[in-house]
């Protein structure tokens, strides 16, 4: 479709014109509405694929650990990344200016990268389509080819916008990769030619190299439709040969890079995952599933969130659209992670419905090689049913199970009973649905715990409807605060010391007032803190006092808590000599956390948290280093 000689292709015109709507929606919601932001640096796992370029360039499969963080996995000594090498090769040019630059390119690619896929993965659409008409023998027509590139773009693949990550990158190119590889498999299953087998060989790879479970799964479905060609024809052979060839040895050399990364054929050593190293319950879950990520036990729950009809729920307050409760757990073995996430019929509906009428098309007709490829589509899918994760993301791993049969479906349906405008119309806005949805379930992925959005959002609401406004609660103003009853609950504390906001049954901070729930100040290293072993009190509060000591000799600071009836906690942070140090104490029994940090260090954290008020002593000047933060919760609280 972007060829010159589409220019006079309405069909083409159409499906470009979606593809180009699509992707602005896209860019925009990748760059937070700031277009201009396109190649800021994003945040943590941007740079993944550019720190395994620049170990390419070196000639080594390691990574720097500090970069991989607790994403990495540690084997003898040595820090890897799990994911495809395909993205971190056609970095490696970039990686090798880089080299120059220092540094100052990595973690600026991945939007535009993000960008480039889905615009390829709607091309992958519209190709699609135009095999699946070739081999019904009929002619593609500008509303159907633009409705199928509509329900592929208006799915969980702009959804992906809201996260700037290496997951998401990895997720759209390996959709991308697949739903062409299906097109181009088509194509092979018409014309059975050297040229179309090195298309399809070649897509096979690109997915199974940027996510293996995905490009499996579609290796098998262009690998049975090969099968079909050499059976049907004799002389056709040598190119099904290429096809079958290009498969094994994509999934050959996946097989070899995690060889020498882990020292396993597919699977990951869970176990050797720093996050995992890092915490003992993770690695607890881990040795209870075989160390393994993956289990047929999770089925029952990842089925029944992903197939949900009520996994999402509208609202009054924007972006209108917000994912439902958390994904009930059915298994006889617990999900690791549940994170929000919608569902197929809710997220996907266009699409899947047309899917749903595909299959029954495909098994009528006996077209073996849309079976085939939806087969393979499915069998890609099965890993992110069977992951003990939940996370919206995954959907997009089913698109290619789904794009194949809508395919069919948008290129023969033709029901007697209804006409073209009836279809059309149902078919626009259920794709103005996937489009909207996921626009909003990407916009609360970036701006759930930013105080801004919230503000903005009831001053929204405000305009339109006026008091009271809804979704607002009373928390404790001390002790432990009840779970959040859903994500995008906003929880106040009266005298407006803390706004919170519900994220994974757990409260997120919004805002904290000075002086009830932290402190921040400067505390004054003279007096009885300039000699070995004596001490001052910083802050008290009722029962407890905290207590900092300086130890000249270590160059360090120690803060202590001291409780009564309980053991102290006390933690060390370094001290330049300076007799002004800037501290900053937090004791917040609603998310919960006690810290104090000096410098911007953390000397000390507990989730075992004293009853706030904290209070300021004669050795700490409140408030020279912050001033109050009540506007958000004084402006909420006045419309409850």
């Amino acid at each position: 479709m972007w060829r010159r000689t589409a220019r006079a292709d309405p069909a083409a015109r159409a499906a470009r014109a979606v593809t180009l709507a699509a992707t602005a929606v896209f860019v925009l919601v990748a760059c937070r509405w700031r277009p201009w932001d396109l190649f800021d640096r994003g945040g943590f796992t941007a740079d993944f694929y550019d720190e395994q370029a620049r170990s390419f360039l070196h000639g080594r499969l390691w990574v720097d650990p500090a970069v991989a963080g607790i994403e990495g996995f540690v084997v003898d000594g040595r820090t890897y990344l799990y994911y495809g090498p395909l993205l971190a090769l056609v970095r490696m040019p970039v990686a090798a200016v880089d080299l120059v630059l220092d540094g100052a390119l990595a973690g600026r690619l991945a939007r535009l990268s993000m960008v480039v896929a889905f615009v390829a993965l709607c091309t992958a659409a519209q190709r699609l389509h135009r095999a699946t008409c070739a081999w019904f023998g009929l002619a593609p027509t500008p509303w159907r080819e633009g409705l199928l590139v509509a329900a592929v773009a208006a799915s969980p693949a702009v959804f992906l916008a809201g996260w700037v990550s290496v997951y998401h990158e990895t997720e759209l190119w390996a959709a991308a990769f697949a739903v062409g590889a299906a097109g181009a498999a088509i194509r092979f299953a018409l014309e059975p030619s050297l040229r179309t087998a090195w298309w399809v060989a070649a897509a096979v790879a690109a997915a199974t190299l940027t996510r293996a479970s995905v490009g499996i799964g579609v290796a098998l479905g262009a690998c049975l439709v090969a099968v079909l060609v050499a059976r049907r024809d004799r002389p056709h052979r040598r190119p099904a040969a290429v096809v079958v060839g290009g498969a094994g040895l994509a999934v050959a050399v996946h097989v070899a890079v995690n060889l020498a990364r882990f020292g396993t054929l597919l699977d990951l050593p869970a176990g050797r995952q720093v996050l995992t190293l890092q915490d003992p319950s993770r690695a607890a879950w881990f040795a209870g599933n075989g160390g393994s990520f993956f289990s047929p036990r999770f089925l029952p729950t990842t089925l029944a969130q992903y197939l949900r009809p009520d996994a999402l729920r509208v609202e009054r307050l924007v972006p209108f659209v917000r994912f439902g409760p958390p994904a009930p757990d059915y298994a006889s073995y617990p999900t690791e992670t549940t994170t929000p996430a919608g569902s197929l019929t809710t997220s996907a509906t266009l699409l899947a419905a047309a899917a749903v009428i595909g299959i029954v098309i495909v098994a009528r007709r006996r077209s073996w090689p849309l079976a085939a490829l939806t087969a393979g589509g499915v069998v890609a899918a099965i890993p992110s049913f069977t992951i003990g994760f939940v996370a919206h993301r995954y959907l997009v791993d089913v698109l290619t199970a789904l794009a194949v049969p809508a395919a069919v479906t948008a290129s023969c349906w033709r029901p007697r009973r209804i006409g073209r405008r009836p279809l059309l119309v149902t078919g626009a806005a259920l794709a103005a649905w996937g489009l909207g949805s996921n626009v909003a379930l990407a916009t609360w992925t970036q701006n759930l715990k930013e105080p801004g959005f919230t503000a903005w959002r009831y001053q929204v609401d405000d305009v339109l409807f006026g008091d009271p406004a809804p979704g607002i609660v009373l928390l404790p103003a001390t002790g432990p605060a009840p779970p959040p009853a859903r994500d995008g609950i906003v929880g106040l504390v009266a005298d407006c010391s803390g706004v919170y906001v519900g994220e994974q049954e757990r409260w997120a901070v919004l805002e904290r007032g000075e002086g009830a729930r932290q402190l921040t100040g400067v505390l004054r290293l003279g007096g009885d803190l300039r000699t070995e072993g004596d001490s001052a009190t910083v802050a008290t509060g009722d029962g407890w006092q905290l207590v900092a000591a300086l130890h000249p000799d270590d160059a360090e600071l120690e803060l202590r808590l001291e409780r009564e009836g309980r053991d102290p906690l006390a933690g060390r942070v370094g001290w330049d000599g300076d007799a002004a140090v800037p501290v900053h104490v937090v004791v917040d029994p609603t998310v919960p956390e006690l810290s104090v940090s000096v410098r911007g260090d953390v000397a000390l954290f507990s989730f075992d948290v004293p009853p706030p008020p904290v209070r300021p002593t004669a050795a700490i000047e409140p408030g020279s280093a912050g001033a109050p933060r009540e506007r958000l919760c004084r402006q909420l609280l006045a419309r409850r």
